[in-house]
């Protein structure tokens, strides 16, 4: 997956206002099949997946046994069998960890399947238009978070109505030989390439959080990143306890916050926090955003203060918490009709 194709507000405009084509080069695709799958998947990730009927999905985690984060999975119901899709840069940790429980499992199998296919992310308030040349039914009767396999020129082809940007959004999932035969289609339809760092800005602007970025690296649990969201506490899975635990004893807590003025220096994550010279937090990640014209970012910040209306200093600028999103995606004001 590259970073920048043209030019980073370029691809920013392209996905906020047309359609932008995002290749998922590297990412993870696993099937988990037997008697035993749904059991299966429900052990590895932070939602149980009983509940979804054939053609749906889930969002969930993978967890550590400590309960940090390894990696975010998109979880397709293909009747009795389960894909698992992994974003590129988390694919590697999800793999050994599914193949390592897999491994210990009685009636369910794991496969990776990610050879086999290739993904591309279409996105923006024009998507549709593009999608809809892949189906033989109206796209604005394509609920969120479901799929659908139809046949394209002789080629069986996965469409899912998922995404990141907070735009409207579709992932196209196509055999990995006709990768480069699909990016020229759709490319040719009109969408136009974008890299990660401009994907980024959007997500962070409509809180689909950047686990790579807003982690740094370091271990997280989903209470870091505001991400408790996607835990369902009701069903046992590995990390369970200790994430439970943690929770008890976290210190410092997430918050989304905007410099107030328009100067476009982007802090570094680790950039100190304070009031009054007190350092009570620190910067986890930040981004330029276009549409706002300001600096918006997420930290971490001591319980006391995590709240939504404050003003504290950051590197001698002046920054305001505020609620999530920063900002009503560009798609909610364009009809599908």
């Amino acid at each position: 997956m590259k970073s920048v194709y043209t030019e980073t507000q370029e691809e920013y405009q392209v996905l906020r206002s047309t359609t932008g084509l995002i290749d998922y080069e590297g990412a993870g695709y696993f099937t988990v099949s037997g008697p035993a799958a749904a059991e299966l998947v429900g052990k590895v990730c932070t939602r149980p997946v009983d509940f979804l009927l054939e053609g749906q999905i889930s969002v969930a985690l993978v967890l550590r046994e400590d309960g940090t984060i390894l990696g975010e999975a998109q979880l397709h119901c293909r009747g009795a069998e389960y894909l698992v899709q992994v974003w590129p840069a988390q694919a590697d940790a999800v793999r050994a960890h599914l193949m390592a429980v897999a491994a210990d499992a009685a009636d369910a199998t794991v496969t990776d399947v990610s050879a086999d296919f290739h993904g591309f992310g279409v996105e923006g308030p024009e998507s549709f238009r593009i999608v809809q040349k892949f189906l033989d039914f109206p796209v604005a009767s394509m609920a969120y978070r479901s799929f659908v396999t139809s046949e394209h020129d002789g080629t069986e082809v996965m469409i899912s109505r998922t995404g990141v940007t907070g735009e409207y959004g579709y992932t196209v999932l196509v055999p990995a030989g006709k990768a480069t035969e699909m990016r020229e289609e759709l490319v040719g339809l009109g969408a136009r390439e974008c890299g990660l760092d401009a994907v980024d800005i959007c997500r962070m602007e409509t809180r689909f959080a950047n686990l790579e970025r807003e982690t740094a690296g370091d271990a997280a649990t989903p209470f870091d990143l505001g991400l408790q969201w996607m835990v369902d506490f009701n069903h046992e899975f590995v990390g369970s306890e200790a994430l439970a635990d943690s929770q008890q004893s976290q210190a410092r807590q997430p918050v989304c916050w905007m410099v107030t003025d328009e100067a476009a220096d982007v802090p570094s994550a680790g950039t100190a926090i304070s009031v009054a010279e007190t350092e009570i937090g620190a910067v986890t990640h930040a981004v330029f955003s276009p549409t706002l014209k300001r600096v918006i970012g997420t930290a971490q910040v001591d319980s006391a203060v995590a709240a939504s209306g404050l003003r504290f200093d950051l590197a001698g600028r002046e920054i305001r918490t505020i609620s999530a999103p920063f900002l009503v995606a560009t798609s909610f004001g364009v009809s599908m009709e």
